[in-house]
């Protein structure tokens, strides 16, 4: 009966220069002693078997020896670093192996860093089912990063970690807890649900559990194949899914393998008890047996499911999930997220679903305290709702970390936004915010393809309440200002420029730092 919980596992990573919590089972009221680094600590298991230990700070290192010791057993774990650990939540972005990103090619044979450390927690929607399959092939230990485990990790960690480990020097583990196609509601207890706006995902769920014959639930979950996710990557379907630029693309590819594509609502297990969407499910399943191993800050990405399900409750539910971590770990910890991509379409999703996400999400992060949001309104794919490229991505969370978490105040990490506009005859002149050294236009999207040189599909201009043709206008950078010149621009007209407020755009302006203007709306008072 004596266990450490499933996280700590030889080739662990420790959180480095601040008190760190032990736990596992023993047998009630055991004596349970836990070393390393030359220091112990002890403690009785409760009447449920239940024990923890809270071990003073460890130094950075590597190569260290970890015992558990209860009665005549001894725990041994071996290869433990202590340096920084991050715990990656969200959706399928976040989820994103880096066998399916546009760089694994490249990225592959020289990935090799011993030091950067991934633990994946298996995705279950009830506890009790880590007992019904073999879960523990493919997750619940530790992996390193090199050529033949670089697949399953997530990838915009790994391009986070890596940034972070080339910054800092010091160990990086990385603890994935996500789960495509999930609402904000499933990570978060039920009861903060209800109390920060989200009731309709609790009357959702409820009223899709009215008449529910439970004993044939139980039968249709247990036959589904998507109800036990013991290899998330075994599954054909969802690969080629993964793997698809476009829908045509994708189609194509599976009707030459001869796959059936499945309807959008047999794309996850079927909804009951067991759902893995219902409201606090996961929160219950795959955050709280991970709480409260020492961590750095959060990092998080998820958002897209919101918008096609209830958006208008997403700002105070995310504010709301942030703060209950935060409690759960005991610290106001770095909170960093990815900002919801740009999307025309992809399968039934459309991207005006994000839209509303994108603007709560933006009033989290300029309201909630230690948090920090990256923007990607450049690296979208017009018809995936799974951007291939996750290097910007994780590079612009590090850059975050950088600036808020690793003493760095002085370093560009946000976006720049709009903060006023001016008009003269002939020009209409826009200033930002946190432009850094300069603003400038790229001549290519990180796809490598042709950005776009007019402001057709990503600045809209309006006068007197009328749109301007967007292709007529040629902007121009220089310093902290982008300037259209036209001969619609006339003092005493009214003027409102919206950047990225649709749903599918391609951002071609940056700051010094590399990172593109955020979406925002200013018009003349």
């Amino acid at each position: 009966m004596f266990e450490l919980a499933r996280i700590f596992r030889s080739g662990m990573v420790l959180q480095r220069d601040k008190r760190i919590a032990v736990w596992g089972t023993a047998a009630p009221s055991h004596i349970v002693t836990v070393s390393i680094q030359e220091q112990s600590g002890s403690a009785a298991a409760d009447d449920s078997g239940f024990w923890r230990i809270t071990l003073d700070p460890l130094e950075t290192s590597e190569n260290e020896v970890m015992t558990a010791a209860c009665g005549d057993r001894v725990i041994t774990l071996t290869d433990v670093a202590v340096g920084d650990v991050w715990f990656c939540g969200g959706q399928s972005n976040m989820e994103f192996h880096m066998m399916f990103d546009a760089d694994f090619d490249e990225e592959k044979p020289k990935c090799a860093d011993p030091l950067l450390r991934f633990f994946d927690y298996p995705e279950v929607s009830y506890p009790e089912q880590l007992n019904e399959a073999d879960y523990w092939v493919h997750y619940g230990f530790w992996r390193k990063a090199e050529p033949r485990q670089l697949r399953r990790f997530s990838a915009v960690a790994y391009y986070f970690a890596k940034r972070i480990r080339k910054e800092t020097g010091v160990p990086v583990g990385l603890i994935g807890c996500n789960w495509g196609g999930t609402p904000i509601c499933a990570w978060m207890p039920r009861q903060a649900v209800l109390d920060n706006g989200g009731a309709v995902y609790v009357e959702d769920y409820e009223k899709a559990l009215e008449g529910l014959d439970l004993e044939d639930y139980e039968k249709r979950f247990r036959k589904d194949p998507n109800s036990q996710r013991a290899d998330q990557l075994a599954d054909p379907v969802m690969n080629e899914m993964m793997f698809g630029a476009t829908i045509p693309q994708l189609m194509e590819k599976m009707a030459k393998r001869g796959i059936e594509m499945p309807a959008p609502e047999t794309w996850g297990p079927v909804i009951g008890p067991k759902w893995n969407c219902r409201p606090g499910g996961l929160y219950d399943s795959m955050v709280l047996p991970l709480a409260p191993y020492g961590i750095r800050g959060f990092l998080w990405y998820q958002g897209e499911t919101d918008g096609e399900m209830h958006p208008e409750p997403y700002r105070q539910l995310f504010s709301a999930l942030i703060g209950h971590w935060r409690e759960l770990w005991g610290e106001t910890l770095p909170f960093l997220f990815v900002q919801a991509e740009p999307l025309e379409r992809w399968m039934d999703t459309t991207g005006e679903n994000c839209i509303p996400i994108r603007e709560a999400q933006q009033a989290v992060a300029d309201t909630v305290e230690n948090v920090g949001m990256a923007v990607i309104t450049d690296a979208g794919m017009r018809y995936d709702i799974h951007p291939k490229k996750k290097r910007p991505v994780g590079e612009r969370l590090a850059l975050l970390a950088l600036n808020k978490s690793y003493g760095r105040p002085g370093l560009l990490c946000e976006a720049p936004r709009l903060s006023e506009l001016s008009v003269e005859n002939g020009a209409l002149t826009l200033r930002f915010g946190y432009s850094g050294g300069g603003l400038y236009l790229s001549d290519t999207t990180p796809y490598g393809d042709p950005a776009p040189k007019t402001c057709a599909g990503w600045l809209r201009v309006f006068r007197n309440g009328a749109e301007l043709d967007g292709s007529t206008l040629f902007p121009s950078a220089q310093g902290d200002t982008l300037i259209l010149r036209s001969a619609a621009f006339r003092i005493g007209d009214s003027f409102r420029a919206e950047l990225a407020l649709t749903g599918w755009y391609q951002v071609p302006l940056y700051n010094s730092a590399g990172i593109p203007a955020r979406p925002g709306m200013i018009e003349t008072i």
